[in-house]
Order: structure tokens, then C-alpha cells, then sequence
């Protein structure tokens, strides 16, 4: 959407200050991480070539990171562009005045014009949709709120409690499959398989946590995401065919090489411990921990739900002799106007089209249709001093896991390094020589070392990256209130014409037709909240904008009603001279038609002659009217 540019401020703050300074300190720190590698590589890469190049490669990813998150968070800090035409309409906007802002925002508006008439007019809001699938609707029937919040954070909200859910189904099979395989119901490939199964639930833990922190894309603002039993049956699956799978193929092994159970033993036991139950403990405990800062934030967010479906509403039946076009002008280019905010158009969503159905006998019908919304303005959210501290604790915690991450994978380096040096200085070529050689275990145990690391770091930015996720979902959310109107009107008309200064000493004469309209108008007002996310950069406020809450507006109402009627009461029906020039020219007229008729006294007529030639007129232009009628 176009940046328009307007002296009176729309009152649109950046709310993104405080996340971007957090994150540009973050990737200050990550920065010099990055720069510490590449100057130490930099001394290093004439004296030993592979070491200088591994630290320059995890020099640079690390950089990478930190330059991107001050990037970040020095974009998040810079001036927040709001123009005329922020936030985005509701539907296509059809105001003459902001044709290229609705082209531009056309393919991300939440509704059209057919959704906002049925809204109002049915009393219920089309935002909020049932969840999707078997694992959405269980989730929401426990939060029966959940409903009731934008699609973002519903989405953030069942990503979370999914993961849970897997987690919990993971380990329940992992404990049966731990009792049947360590208490020798698998036979000795079972007891066998049991470690490589601990090491893939740890894996697949990890993957599901990292997926439930993945950001929110646009397309997630406009839709729910789905949550059905393919989800459950895959969990399921993977816990209990998994293990199944390792038995089968670890016999199937130990058939066709003939391997005792004895050796594979003495090989495993040999093998340094990766302490899986450790890794599971601390995917637990920091998964508790930042759950429990997100529903934090959750649980005051639904504090304030209020998914109320209220409008006021006119329906009523006028009298009046004005013009049916009358009441379409003067309600689109007065009434509505009138109450534009800091003096931005209207949103039209319905265009005002006056139809107007001429019939035989000069009578006729007409009807029309309008909905506009009144430009928004930013509703503050009061969710507490708790909130605020809890939101600013969620964000401070993810970035330090993200330093802590990039901390793991500097030493990862560090160890990398050293497995290469210990593989050098031990002259080993062949496979059997690395088995053969004294510096076997040492080399295991740096290896598995640099696994731990890897792991850590990938866990802890996981983790990270779930925290920053939430944090900023809670920092971008902006409500605005605004009045949304509807407006139909049907209704008859019938023609006539009406005559003044029709007697026979009048100099003047004034003839009119009189339009008489049966007016049925059918307003509904309704003052709505709605919500839309906000983002850095040059898209900051296009984002589908979704109604949340439609109150009862009875004073603005009132205000709409006695607008139209004081402008019907006030309209003038027979054409006056207003002019002071024509009022002298007819006075001066007048003034000399009395000196005619002094001058000719025998010329005058009595008041029954100046009647009667009043009605002898009236009679022929009833005459004439009777002649056109038969001619057409």
C-alpha cells in the first residue's frame, strides 16, 4: 500500500521499539562473536590452513546471524510510516478518493462487501471459524476461547499444545516400548534396539519443538490452520512402528553376520553415553518453561475477549415530498461526512447506486443500498502491567537462548578443531588403523563431544526462536474501533404540481412540481473492533484487518436519524425569489401594475372577478394537462 502523506496524525505508533532494541543488542553480541572467529582465523590460516578455513566458515555463519539481527533490530527501531490510508480496509474500498490504495490492498482485505451486509444484518461475525481437525477441535474445546482470538495467535496457540501433545504420546510410547524391550519381551534384538530408538525420539522431540516455533507467514493471518488425526496417526506411528523397525533390522543384522549379542554389547558399551535422558529432562523443563510464558501471555489475551454480535438498528416508514435522490445525496455527501475521523474519507464498502423506477401516471418506485465505515482509530489494549512484564521477559529469554546458541556453536568449532588436529597427529589412514589406535577413545569422545554440542545448540535456538516467535506475535497486535453503517432505503414516489401567484393582478408566478415519497429506510449501526499485526519495513500495516467484537451504537444512531430528518423537515417545496435584485425588479412591477389599474378604474375587477378568473386559469391548465395525457 502507497505511503499518503497527511499533516494530521492518525495517532499509529511503532510498537516495535522495545524488540528491536533487545534484538539489536543481541546481535551486537553475536557480531563480535562472529568478527572474534574471522581475526583469529585470520592470525591463524598462514600457520595451519584447515584450522584457519573452519573458523572462518563458523566465523562467518555466526556474523551472518549477528548482522542480520541488527539489521533487524535497528529496521524495528526506525520511523513507523503510516500514511492516510492506514490500516487496511475491511473489503475492497469503492471510494472515489482512494482508488490506488484499494487496488493496492485489494488481495489482502479479510472480507467483501457480501460478508460485511450478511454480518450486520444476520448479527454474526464470519471471523470466527470452527477449528480444523481432530487434534483443532479437541485443543479448542478445552480453550473454548480460543475461538474467540485472531487466526495468529490461534495458530501459535495449537502449534504449542500440538507439540505437547506429541511429546506426551512420544513418551508414553517410549516408556511401553522401554518395559518391553528391557524386560525382554522383544527378545535380544529389542533390548539391543532400545539406545538407537532413545536417540531418535530425542531427535524427533527436538524437530517438533523447532517446528512449533517456526515464524508467522502472512498466510497465517488469513486462515486456521488445520490440526486432524493425520497429525495423531503420524505421532502414533512413529512411536510405536519406529521401535519395531529397529528390532526387525537388528536381527536381521545379527542373522546374516552372525554378530552374538555378546559383541554388539561389548560395541555399544564401548561407545561414550550421548545421556538421552538428560536431553529429554531439558527438553521437558525448557519446553514447561517457555510454555509457560507463552499462555502467560495467552491467558491475559483471553482475559479481554468479548466476541459480542450487537447493532443498532432503524427500521421505519416517512412521509415526505422530497426527491428520492434527495435522500441518497444528502445521506452520502452530509451524514456520512460529517462524521469522517481526523477528516479521512469514509470506507465505502457497498457503493451507493440510487435506482430509481419510473412507472406511468408520474409515480414510481426506488430503492438503494450503502455500507461505509468510518476511517479507524487505535483502541489501546489493557492487558496489565503482568503482560507487559511477561511479553518483555518472553523476548528478553529468546534471544539470550539464541547468544547461547551461537556460544555452542563457536566451541563446536573449537572441538572440531581439535578432532582434526588429534586425527592428524595420530597418522591414521585406513579404518582399521582408526580402530587400532591408542587415540581411539580420545578421538570417540571429542566426536561425541561435538555432537553434544550441536545438539545443545540446536535445542537451546529452538527454543529460542518458539520464545522470539511469541513475544513478537504479542508486540505486533494493533486493535482499532470504528462505526460500520449500512443503509437500504425503498420506497414509492408520486408527482404533482403545485401553482402560487396565480390571481388576476399577480405580476408573478411560481410553478412547481412536487415530488411525494413513501420512504422505508433501514439502517444499522454498529460500532466495531477490529485487529490487524503489524510488521517492520515498508509493509508494516498490510495485513488483513479482522472484525473482532460489534457493539450497540444507539447515539450515533439517533445522530444519523435526525440528520436525514432535519434535512427533509428543512427542504423547500415551492421556488421563491431569493435574489434582492429580482425582489426589487418584481416590486418595481408590482409598484406599476397598481398605477395601471388607478389610471383605469373603470378596468377594475372585484375581488369575485379576480377569484373567479383565479379558477377560470386553473380549469384550462387542467385542460391542457388532459390533452398532453391523450396525445402521448
Amino acid at each position: 500500500m502507497a505511503f499518503d502523506y497527511g499533516s494530521i496524525d492518525l495517532g499509529l505508533k511503532n510498537p516495535f521499539k522495545t524488540e528491536g532494541l533487545v534484538t539489536a543488542v543481541r546481535g551486537v553480541v553475536q557480531t563480535i562473536l562472529g568478527l572474534y572467529l574471522l581475526l583469529t582465523a585470520a592470525s591463524i590460516v598462514k600457520e595451519n590452513t584447515t584450522v584457519g578455513w573452519v573458523l572462518m566458515v563458523f566465523g562467518i555463519f555466526i556474523l551472518t546471524g549477528g548482522i542480520t539481527a541488527v539489521a533487524s533490530g535497528v529496521y524495528a527501531r526506525l520511523r513507523f510510516f503510516v500514511g492516510r490510508n492506514h490500516p487496511t480496509s475491511l473489503a475492497y474500498n469503492f471510494s472515489k478518493s482512494e482508488t490506488t490504495a484499494a487496488n493496492d490492498e485489494k488481495d489482502i482485505v479479510g472480507y467483501n462487501k457480501k460478508q460485511l451486509e450478511e454480518m450486520l444484518v444476520g448479527r454474526k461475525n464470519s471471523t470466527f471459524v470452527e477449528p480444523i481437525g481432530f487434534i483443532a477441535r479437541l485443543i479448542h474445546s478445552f480453550i473454548p476461547k480460543l475461538v474467540f482470538l485472531p487466526y495468529p495467535i490461534r495458530n501459535v496457540s495449537q502449534r504449542i499444545i500440538s507439540a505437547w501433545i506429541s511429546t506426551i504420546i512420544s513418551l508414553l510410547a517410549y516408556g511401553l516400548v522401554a518395559f518391553v524391550s528391557l524386560n525382554g519381551f522383544a527378545g535380544e534384538a529389542g533390548e539391543l534396539a532400545f539406545p538407537f530408538y532413545s536417540f531418535f525420539l530425542m531427535l524427533y522431540l527436538l524437530m517438533t519443538w523447532r517446528s512449533a516455533g517456526k515464524p508467522i507467514v502472512r498466510a497465517a493471518e488469513k486462515k486456521i490452520e488445520a490440526l486432524g488425526s493425520t497429525t495423531l496417526v503420524k505421532i502414533i506411528s512413529l512411536s510405536v512402528i519406529l521401535p519395531i523397525s529397529f528390532g526387525i533390522a537388528l536381527s536381521w543384522l545379527m542373522s546374516t553376520n552372525n554378530l552374538p549379542k555378546a559383541e554388539i554389547e561389548n560395541f555399544i558399551n564401548q561407545m561414550p553415553s550421548l545421556n538421552v535422558g538428560w536431553y529429554l529432562f531439558a527438553v521437558i523443563l525448557i519446553a514447561a518453561l517457555s510454555s509457560l510464558l507463552a499462555f502467560v501471555l495467552l491467558n491475559k489475551r483471553l482475559s479481554i475477549v468479548n466476541p459480542i454480535t450487537e447493532v443498532s438498528e432503524l427500521r421505519e416508514n416517512w412521509q415526505e415530498s422530497v426527491h428520492p435522490n434527495e435522500i441518497f445525496i444528502n445521506l452520502d455527501n452530509l451524514v456520512m461526512a460529517n462524521r469522517r475521523y481526523k477528516e479521512v474519507p469514509n470506507r465505502v464498502y457497498l457503493e451507493l447506486d440510487p435506482q430509481l423506477q419510473e412507472q406511468a401516471d408520474d409515480k414510481g418506485g426506488f430503492k438503494g443500498e450503502m455500507i461505509q465505515e468510518v476511517q479507524p482509530n487505535v483502541k489501546p489494549m489493557a492487558l496489565g502491567d503482568l503482560f507487559n512484564k511477561v511479553r518483555v521477559i518472553t523476548l528478553v529469554t529468546g534471544n539470550i537462548f539464541y547468544l547461547i546458541a551461537s556460544v555452542f556453536t563457536m566451541l563446536l568449532a573449537y572441538q572440531l578443531i581439535d578432532i582434526y588436529t588429534l586425527a592428524s597427529a595420530s597418522n591414521i589412514s585406513t579404518a582399521n588403523e582408526l580402530f587400532e589406535s591408542n587415540n581411539f577413545s580420545l578421538l570417540l569422545d571429542l566426536v561425541v563431544g561435538a555432537l553434544h554440542l550441536l545438539l545443545l545448540a540446536f535445542l537451546v535456538k529452538s527454543f529460542g526462536r518458539l520464545l522470539a516467535t511469541a513475544a513478537h506475535l504479542f508486540f505486533a497486535e494493533m486493535q482499532f474501533e470504528s462505526l460500520l453503517v449500512y443503509f437500504k432505503c425503498e420506497g414509492t414516489f408520486t408527482e404533482s404540481k403545485i401553482s402560487t401567484g396565480t390571481g388576476i393582478h399577480d405580476s408573478t408566478r411560481s410553478e412547481n412540481t412536487l415530488v411525494r415519497s413513501s420512504i422505508t429506510p433501514w439502517v444499522i449501526v454498529s460500532k466495531i473492533v477490529s485487529t490487524t499485526f503489524a510488521a517492520t519495513g515498508m509493509q508494516n500495516l498490510e495485513h488483513p484487518r479482522h472484525i473482532l467484537e460489534m457493539h450497540k451504537d444507539e447515539e450515533q444512531l439517533k445522530a444519523i436519524k435526525n440528520d436525514v430528518i432535519s434535512f427533509l423537515k428543512n427542504r423547500e417545496s415551492i421556488a421563491s425569489i431569493t435574489s434582492e435584485r429580482d425582489l426589487g425588479n418584481a416590486s418595481q412591477i408590482h409598484q406599476l401594475n397598481q398605477q395601471t389599474r388607478a389610471m383605469n378604474p373603470t378596468t377594475y375587477l372585484s375581488n369575485e372577478d379576480d377569484d373567479a378568473a383565479g379558477y377560470l386559469r386553473q380549469e384550462e391548465n387542467l385542460k391542457d394537462n388532459s390533452k398532453e395525457s391523450k396525445d402521448s
